[in-house]
């Protein structure tokens, strides 16, 4: 039963909106904060180099250095590192409580661990003369408390998978990506003037955000998890497209599903993703979104050390990536789609076999052309071209779960949750080193571990159409 809160909660019918409204101040916050917190980082470790203790920002042109590089690298990637360790060890437990007690409660302890790890790492760059920056590096044990942003993430789509019917799921789901995309676009942009008349006012302005936000969210939002077990709402019509290897009804597998335990459950799902031509879609489905967003980390700072770009010139590259990655998700695929349903006879499945397959293209050739770090130009079109191949997880993930079965996504979803925190963290402990090591070679190094995967990743998307006919 869940924990029962005295709140003001809204109807479950505002359930969206709340969401998509709060998300977008929590998220707007915390993209608010990554150039300032970068450009703060940074100016510690080139005082610290110089011998220097006055406050006042040193010229970024100082701090190009190769040793503050590299340190700055270190140091943001172990944060990256240990938050992602931190939240991988308690997402799970998290995700069973929230079973037992409700979504909300571990929704704000996540929102409250996110919230006191940024504040933890405010504090140490306010204490610079007297605590090593490294000690950044311990916030990831404050995100034992409830997970941070990983798991908050988590208890936002469980609480919409809660309630909406499967058929508008995926709509849903895109107004929530949308909200946070926007706020990944205007962050930047917000973040540049305010960091002019002092690095700290942005960096206050965002935890005010993601306490305002969390604190909206948390006291408004409804418990979803009584509603789970309702009868289904109307409107899911939507047919389910097996792959070959299934040769059971639908009936059969939700009468086995429910009869199984949770993990014979995972098992079995696991089993089935492991069965061509599911496993082919995994690397699109599971490490995509982390080889992204890690390259993009790596690119703000590589800007200002290739080109002598200002960090607020190089945040704005992401602002541009946001941009083409919303417009992607919210107008390109939806009218390519459109245009399919239209024009030719093919089912959905195949439609998105399509989409997926001129998805995976683009992702592969904006590898190619961030690894070309001879032209700001050809980055600049790299930028783009991954935001307009952004479709990739998600059209990989609704082929997955179309190929196994209705029955099991919530397994599904699992796993590849599981697999995208193991994939960023893989990403982060290989490309951090590879830019270390790039530094004294050539810049263009961390980017090679993208491109491979774009390719492997192209590669195996186009084998399943083959693999389904032969099967």
């Amino acid at each position: 039963m869940a924990l029962k809160f005295r709140r003001p909660a809204l109807p479950i019918q505002w359930l969206i909106p709340l969401l998509v409204i709060n998300l977008f101040i929590i998220n707007l916050g915390l993209s608010i904060a990554s150039y300032p917190a970068t450009k703060l980082m940074q100016d510690i470790i080139c005082k610290h180099h110089l011998g220097l203790t006055f406050d006042d920002l040193l010229p970024e042109s100082q701090c190009h250095d190769r040793a503050v590089q590299r340190e700055l690298n270190i140091v943001a990637i172990g944060a990256a590192v240990s938050a992602t360790i931190a939240g991988a060890l308690v997402s799970l437990p998290l995700g069973m409580l929230s079973d037992r007690i409700g979504r909300v409660p571990i929704l704000a302890l996540s929102i409250l661990s996110l919230f006191l790890s940024e504040s933890y790492s405010l504090f140490i760059c306010w204490r610079w003369r007297q605590i090593p920056l490294r000690a950044i590096w311990g916030s990831g044990a404050i995100i034992l408390l409830g997970g941070g942003q990983g798991v908050a993430e988590a208890m936002v789509f469980t609480s919409i998978s809660d309630v909406i019917p499967e058929s508008k799921r995926a709509t849903c789901f895109q107004w929530v990506v949308a909200a946070v995309l926007s706020a990944n676009l205007f962050g930047p942009v917000i973040a540049r003037p305010l960091t002019d008349i002092s690095i700290w006012r942005p960096l206050c302005i965002s935890l005010a955000l993601v306490a305002i936000g969390g604190i909206i969210l948390v006291t408004l939002m409804p418990e979803t998890l009584h509603s789970r077990d309702s009868p289904a709402q109307i409107g899911e019509d939507t047919p389910i497209i097996h792959s070959n290897n299934h040769h059971h009804n639908d009936d059969d597998d939700d009468d086995d599903t429910a009869s199984q335990t949770p993990v014979a459950s995972t098992k079995s799902t696991f089993k089935a993703l492991l069965r061509r031509p599911a496993v082919y879609l995994l690397p699109g489905a599971i490490l995509t979104m982390p080889v992204v967003s890690t390259q993009h980390g790596i690119l703000m700072r590589l800007m200002p050390i290739q080109f002598d770009w200002p960090l607020s010139r190089a945040a704005l590259l992401l602002s541009l990536n946001a941009a083409v990655t919303l417009l992607t998700l919210l107008a390109i695929l939806p009218l390519a789609s459109y245009a399919l349903y239209r024009k030719t006879s093919i089912s959905a499945l195949q439609r998105d076999r399509i989409l997926a397959r001129a998805s995976v293209i683009l992702f592969v050739l904006s590898s190619f052309f961030l690894m070309m770090v001879s032209k700001a130009s050809l980055i600049i079109i790299g930028v783009v071209l991954s935001g307009l191949g952004s479709g990739v997880p998600t059209l990989c993930r609704t082929l997955l779960v179309a190929l196994v079965g209705k029955h099991k996504t919530g397994s599904v979803f699992g796993i590849i949750a599981a697999g995208e925190v193991l994939g960023i963290l893989a990403c982060e402990l290989i490309i951090g080193p590879l830019f270390d090591i790039g530094l004294g070679t050539w810049l263009g190094l961390p980017f090679c571990l993208g491109l491979f995967i774009s390719a492997l990743t192209c590669s195996l998307t186009w084998l399943v159409r083959k693999a389904d006919e032969q099967s």
